[in-house]
């Protein structure tokens, strides 16, 4: 009786221990799986939610359009200051071509002349070159204005024009000093010589038939030379000696001869009138014009 009281007695705390032990394992699973839990919810509070991925990249691709908006604004306003660019560079072109460049012919200017013979004294100054200065007259140029008008007139000057750059090197400069004259500046000559011979080539060029408008033109130029030193010293003394030498030129100079030619397949029937290109006598006709006489008896 005592016995089994004691087994008893002993068996109830191994039981109390085994309950205990398993109340024990049960709060570590519980706290196991607490603590898992709360890593879960905190990682889902650190990552963002599909919403806001979606939401930031919405925001996103907003902003690449309005750059590429503004993008687009820029290049247009680019290309517009690039355009008004080149038109101020055109216009500043053409206004430095005004300035220094016949409006008619294209060729240098006063302006432009005396600027290169500045530039052409010192290189002859610096070499001991002589430099020459040609003012070449068209002779009785206006009987052609008058006769023909305007029109044909610029456009002989033109053809003009075209001779002289052909009879002149590279280095050389001609200017349409005014009206029907025009200056030849000859830098670093050899001598005098060769200043009498250009004025000779320019003066054979110039006075061979233009045809224009169907009108064969003959007309002839006087031509003055100047040439540094032996003449002057600076632009104004060699313009001056070129100009006094021009109008010892014109005395029994050539004039201007007018022809209509025939506009079908009539032989052509030239009438010059009281004076001769070169120097022979030609039969008058009221059709052709040779020489203004009012002109004459004004000089």
């Amino acid at each position: 009786m005592s016995r089994n009281m004691h087994t008893s007695t002993t068996g109830h705390p191994k039981a109390n221990r085994g309950v205990k032990l398993n109340g024990k394992q049960h709060d570590g699973l519980s706290a196991t799986k607490v603590s898992a839990a709360g890593r879960t919810m905190e990682s889902r509070q650190q990552s963002p939610s599909v919403q806001e991925l979606t939401r930031a990249l919405t925001k996103s691709r907003q902003q690449f359009k309005n750059a590429q908006v503004q993008i687009k604004v820029l290049v247009e306003r680019n290309t517009h200051l690039l355009e008004k660019l080149v038109d101020l560079a055109q216009k500043e072109a053409q206004t430095r071509q005004l300035a220094y460049h016949d409006e008619l012919t294209g060729l240098p200017n006063r302006s432009l002349l005396q600027d290169r013979f500045n530039q052409a004294m010192s290189q002859a100054k610096r070499h001991n070159k002589p430099l020459a200065l040609l003012l070449l007259d068209l002779d009785e140029f206006k009987c052609v204005n008058d006769n023909l008008g305007h029109v044909v007139g610029d456009k002989l000057l033109l053809a003009v024009v075209e001779r002289l750059a052909a009879s002149i090197r590279g280095a050389d400069t001609a200017c349409r000093y005014g009206g029907d004259e025009f200056v030849i500046m000859l830098p670093e000559i050899d001598n005098a010589v060769m200043a009498a011979a250009v004025a000779a080539k320019v003066r054979v060029r110039l006075r061979k038939p233009y045809i224009i408008d169907g009108y064969e033109i003959r007309i002839t130029a006087s031509v003055g030379a100047a040439v540094y030193p032996a003449d002057g010293q600076t632009y104004d003394e060699l313009i001056k000696q070129a100009d006094i030498a021009m109008y010892r030129a014109k005395t029994g100079a050539g004039k201007a001869l007018i022809t209509t030619l025939p506009k079908d397949d009539s032989p052509q029937v030239e009438t010059p009138t009281s004076g001769a290109l070169n120097g022979a006598d030609r039969p008058d006709d009221h059709d052709f014009f040779i020489k203004d006489n009012s002109a004459e008896k004004s000089r």
